[in-house]
């Protein structure tokens, strides 16, 4: 039995497919489907069944992928272990949240100061799923949210088998955003159901399959024929701001709108939850605590 395989029906088991898994692993699906068919044969029972529908995975199966998450764990203890770097790292997953960016920036201009002096920070942009494989990897210790629901059954699971805790830090009110030129920022008579006139811009990154932006039949006004699709937050800004289509976002503090040149319009009843994943029993580090304080400060303009 090799790592490699392991982390193969891991990967199935997170993707729900094995096309999606040897897209992810740049491999064939001959290649990947013969690998899984050696495991089987050592191990003497089937993980996977195959059907015309894709596949599912068995009983045994089932207990192999709670099985391989222990040891993929503890493979990146012993890592850890083998390393004894003594370099100071520090990193955060954000889901396209201003003002995570704003509060990194303040953090970065206090990395020369004594007591973040040696410091690595490091920012990735992700989501739930990928942002716990992050923090497994100990290449992030923390994981800001933006999510409609994260009691899923499920995910609670999931985040419980790899060691995560997750921390509820308030609702936030979502808007849709508007180019300041567009022809609806300023209608005295504004209703949401003139924006299915204009194209909607989504935010999705590509490798995460619980993007809260995604869910946007869950927005009525919202024309699904007409839909712009982009993975850069700065691209959608970009589109919103130089164009006539329209996006959906938490609320952002004034000045960035102000910045993006942007008009944000409430959308009554509509949240989102910010939150925040982390280790079990992890240690507050010095920059983990400063974050969070510059944190609580760009959240301030919500109340």
């Amino acid at each position: 039995m090799k790592i490699e395989q392991i982390q193969y029906i891991l990967e199935i088991y997170k993707t729900g497919s094995i096309s999606k898994a040897t897209q992810n692993f740049y491999m064939s699906r001959p290649n990947l489907s013969n690998s899984i068919r050696n495991l089987e044969n050592e191990v003497g029972f089937d993980i996977l069944e195959r059907g015309t529908d894709g596949v599912t995975f068995t009983k045994k199966g089932e207990a192999f992928v709670r099985h391989g998450m222990m040891i993929m764990k503890e493979m990146e203890q012993i890592k850890d272990l083998a390393a004894e770097k003594e370099r100071l790292q520090f990193g955060i997953v954000n889901p396209n949240c201003p003002m995570v960016e704003s509060a990194f920036i303040l953090l970065c201009k206090e990395v020369d100061t004594k007591k973040l002096s040696g410091y690595q920070l490091s920012l990735y942009r992700e989501y739930q799923y990928e942002s716990m494989i992050l923090l497994n990897q100990r290449k992030a210790d923390l994981a800001i949210t933006v999510s409609r629901d994260l009691s899923a059954p499920s995910l609670l699971r999931e985040m419980k088998e790899r060691g995560l805790e997750y921390r509820k830090i308030k609702d936030v009110p979502c808007n849709v955003n508007l180019s300041k030129n567009h022809p609806l920022a300023y209608d005295p008579e504004f209703s949401f159901s003139k924006l299915a006139e204009y194209p909607f811009v989504e935010y999705a990154i590509k490798s995460d399959r619980s993007s809260p932006f995604n869910r946007i039949g869950e927005v009525s006004f919202i024309n699904l024929s007409k839909i712009i699709r982009v993975d850069s937050g700065h691209m959608r800004s970009q589109v919103i701001s130089r164009t006539n289509a329209y996006g959906i976002g938490i609320a952002m503090p004034p000045e960035w709108a102000e910045n993006h040149k942007l008009c944000c319009i409430p959308i009554p009843g509509f949240t989102l939850e910010l939150g925040l994943i982390r280790r079990v029993n992890q240690p507050v580090s010095v920059p983990e605590q400063r974050f969070l304080e510059l944190f609580e400060e760009e959240l301030a303009f919500l109340g």
